[in-house]
């Protein structure tokens, strides 16, 4: 049995494990016993995908290499090729592709320190189809082997980190304005902002275009996917001609921008709010500001100052006096493609209690899938004491020294958050449950229990194949 079990091996996967080796817990939590499960063959996620800029600056994927306990564990990484290729970046916006390869390559270094340990263990080519939890406290993973064997894994606590998801039936079932919604819509046009950020998406954006004849591209959000998709169409997609107004970005509120201070924000002509101030930095909208490419496709929007006019894309807000629904719903009849860009929502598995009963899980109802202390919530406001979620769409809400701006009601989705604040609270959380009592020995050796739960597991995995092969995908990222 292992202390901990990690699933999903993505930024959000890793980050409690740099947060330890940047504190100097890491080799301690792995003699207690770490399981990590991925479905692919490395450690490091998906962020390569997608073709556009980084929203933080490269010295944020680079800091965790300078903490001085880490300095030795990742001394092979300091002068890697893709490090140095990275460097220069520090105080820029790197492409995703080569955040990619470079958190690829701390996943390397991070799995040859797991290696190390006889009592942890790296799952490659693995998916987790479930957790069932025990009467004793403890859980077993169900999970899937490229093979299609089970392999039931024993842990005392689980870290659920299987990225966000945009959830198909919410964005077509979302009320624009009254009795305008996207199911109504012809589903052939719809590419959510994820899948466009990806080179197939604009492939497949390019042909709706052309096959159309119709330029007009409606973004619908008001946060950085939609900002950042504007700014992908403009600059990073080639062979598109638009014109002035082709491309709108319908929001329902303006848009927060991020500074680094009121300053700064006063001499681009932003108003600030008090309670848009983080106390422990003193930075404009620190968690829910528009950063990077998105904050300056709406600098130029807004024509602020050393800024060119961007006429190619417009702002209209939903509350326009002007946009009344059936205006709304001809428009997008009209659009040759329509960008849903309404955020994510973590990705779960079903979790069963210890009389076989699922529980329904709160981010499986549209809220937020953790609390503060980032322990999974159930839908009826419980909490499941050992089973803690952290990365894309978890909605963590950062509390009390972490700071952030007052006004913030969003999500805190950062690297640099999974591996520093929020990664110490899913440490600390996991150590207060090890802590209660003796850890077993990790074994990988199947005993009675766990190899009847692995003969009953099998008789159902052909028919949940079946019916996944079947289901309508979300789009899912790490």
């Amino acid at each position: 049995m292992f202390g901990s079990l990690i699933l999903g091996a993505g930024p959000g996967g890793t980050g409690p494990l740099v947060w330890a080796a940047q504190n100097g817990k890491l080799q301690s939590w792995l003699a207690a016993g770490v399981a990590i499960v991925d479905r692919s063959d490395a450690m490091g996620g998906t962020l390569g995908r997608y073709a556009i800029n980084s929203d933080s600056f490269g010295g944020a994927y680079l800091e965790c290499l300078d903490a001085a306990p880490a300095r030795e564990l990742f001394m092979p990484l300091r002068s890697d090729p893709v490090t140095r290729e990275l460097e220069p970046m520090r105080h820029g916006l790197p492409p995703l592709e080569l955040v990619d390869r470079y958190l690829h390559r701390l996943g390397d270094r991070l799995r040859e320190i797991v290696s190390q340990h006889p009592g942890s263990r790296f799952f490659p080519r693995t998916e987790a189809r479930a957790l069932h939890l025990r009467a004793d406290g403890t859980v077993v993973a169900e999970t899937v082997g490229r093979d299609g064997s089970i392999v039931p894994i024993e842990a005392r606590t689980a870290i659920m980190a299987l990225g966000g998801r945009q959830d198909r039936s919410s964005y077509l079932g979302a009320e624009l304005m009254p009795g305008v919604r996207l199911a109504a819509i012809d589903p052939e046009k719809i590419i959510p902002s994820d899948a466009l950020m990806t080179a197939q998406g604009q492939s497949r954006m390019a042909a709706l275009l052309e096959r159309g004849g119709r330029r007009r591209v409606l973004i619908l959000g008001g946060s950085h996917s939609a900002f950042s998709i504007a700014w992908v169409l403009t600059n990073m997609v080639t062979g598109l001609d638009f014109g002035p107004g082709d491309i709108a970005i319908l929001h329902r509120r303006p848009p927060r921008i991020f500074y680094e201070s009121e300053d700064a924000a006063a001499a681009d002509g932003y108003d600030v709010a008090k309670c848009d101030v983080c106390p422990r930095t003193r930075r404009v909208n620190r968690l829910g500001g528009l950063r990077g490419n998105g904050r300056e496709m709406w600098r130029r929007l807004a024509r602020r100052p050393g800024t060119v006019a961007e006429e190619r894309v417009v702002m209209l807000p939903l509350a326009d006096p002007h946009l009344s629904s059936a205006t709304l719903r001809t428009m997008l009849d009209e659009a040759a493609v329509i960008v849903p860009a309404f955020g994510y929502r973590a990705s779960t598995v079903p979790i069963f209690d210890a009389e076989a009963r699922r529980l329904p899980l709160r981010a499986d109802c549209g809220g937020p899938a953790v609390g503060r202390d980032a322990r999974v919530l159930l839908a009826d406001g419980g909490q499941l004491p050992n089973i803690f979620g952290i990365g894309l769409g978890t909605d963590f809400r950062p509390w009390g020294k972490m700071g952030g701006e007052p006004s913030f009601d969003g999500q805190a989705n950062s690297l640099w958050l999974y591996q520093n604040d929020i990664g110490a609270v899913v440490y600390r959380g996991v150590q207060e449950c090890l802590g209660g009592g003796g850890i077993p020995r990790p074994t990988w050796q199947e005993g009675r229990l766990v190899g009847a739960l692995a003969r009953a597991l099998r008789a159902g995995a052909a028919e949940r194949r079946v019916a996944d092969d079947a289901a309508q995908t979300d789009v899912a990222v790490s």
